[in-house]
């Protein structure tokens, strides 16, 4: 019985794994004119759940994610396969291999699936408003972030 059990349970979490291909979603996104969003987090994380309850779901935010990027979540609790170049492993896997494995983090991607900017930490919608901005801009090829943040801020 409690090998059934235990079966439907490991059935179960597989149906609900997904295989998330960075390369061909930042191709994706390109093709429509956007870039790739990547938000890494992770379940009973209470500044995931923050910046998810108010950044995410801000409207404002909600209306340039829609506009400009295509948004991919990995919860690193989760079965997810992500495949990334020359990487194939599970979501908490990916987030050690590209640095960010701090809850949650944001990484940004161009279309040739290359990692243009990404942000540690729970973000409010102001300054995330921000750093979308930098990236649909394209100031990231000219300038750091720090120095389009101050830029900003005085306008």
């Amino acid at each position: 019985m409690l090998k059934s059990i235990f079966f439907f349970l490991l059935l179960a979490l597989t149906l609900n794994a997904r295989d998330i291909n960075v390369e061909t979603m930042a191709a994706d996104a390109e093709k429509s004119g956007k870039y790739l969003l990547v938000w890494l987090h992770k379940t009973d994380c209470g500044y995931c759940e923050a910046m998810r309850e108010f950044t995410l779901d801000n409207e404002k935010v909600k209306a340039v994610l829609k506009k400009d990027f295509v948004f991919e979540h990995i919860n690193v609790n989760d079965g997810d396969t992500v495949s990334y170049k020359d990487f194939k492993g599970s979501g908490k896997a990916f987030a050690k291999m590209t640095g960010y494995s701090f809850y949650p983090s944001s990484l940004f991607f161009d279309g040739d699936a290359e990692m243009i900017f990404a942000a540690p930490g729970y973000i409010e919608e102001d300054s995330f408003l921000v750093m979308l901005d930098y990236v649909r801009s394209g100031a990231y090829k000219k300038m750091g972030y720090d120095g389009f943040r101050r830029r900003e801020e005085k306008n």
